[in-house]
């Protein structure tokens, strides 16, 4: 009888013990979490991988670069979005030449757009049906192509537009 009421104030310690714990680790991290301060991404569009990193930097965000070149081709989370510090933030980068078909290849197709629109370029948007899900709404070939001279002529860029088997 001794050693049935022992286990059983052993069992509600250590109940308690996981209870108070519990309670310990939600006020902790309540605070941990609540104390980050909330910023806008900025936006970093067409500006220099430098500018674009120490603005970020400022704010307490971390760049993730991804891409080669030295301009911001687009950011995810989208500029306006509101973060917390410390929050990462991708910078995709690209070569952009002015005179230059930019190479679009494998964005998704909104982000091409506001490109192609902030940058000047006349453009035309044409489907192109894809049997991969992974090439929805992403570009998949520019005409003429990336790293031709534009001389203001129509840029077409195709979209990989997904249809499934029906069954």
């Amino acid at each position: 009888m001794e050693k049935l009421k022992k286990t059983i104030k052993n069992l509600i310690f250590f109940i308690l013990g996981i209870i108070s714990s519990g309670i310990f680790a939600y006020f902790f991290m309540t605070a941990f979490v609540n104390s980050s301060d909330i910023v806008e991404v900025p936006y970093l569009i067409g500006e220099d991988k430098e500018v674009a990193i120490s603005s970020l930097k400022e704010l307490n965000l971390i760049p993730t670069v991804v891409g080669n070149g030295e301009t911001v081709l687009y950011t995810d989370p989208q500029p306006g979005i509101k973060v917390k510090e410390g929050h990462h933030v991708i910078v995709q980068l690209r070569d952009m030449d002015s005179l230059k078909i930019p190479d679009l290849l494998g964005v998704p197709s909104g982000v091409a757009e506001q490109f192609l629109k902030q940058y000047g370029i006349n453009y035309e948007v044409r489907n192109q049906l894809t049997n991969k899900p992974e090439e929805n709404d992403i570009v998949l070939s520019i005409s003429p192509k990336p790293g031709s001279t534009y001389r203001g002529e129509k840029v077409l860029i195709f979209i990989g537009k997904y249809e499934g088997v029906n069954r």
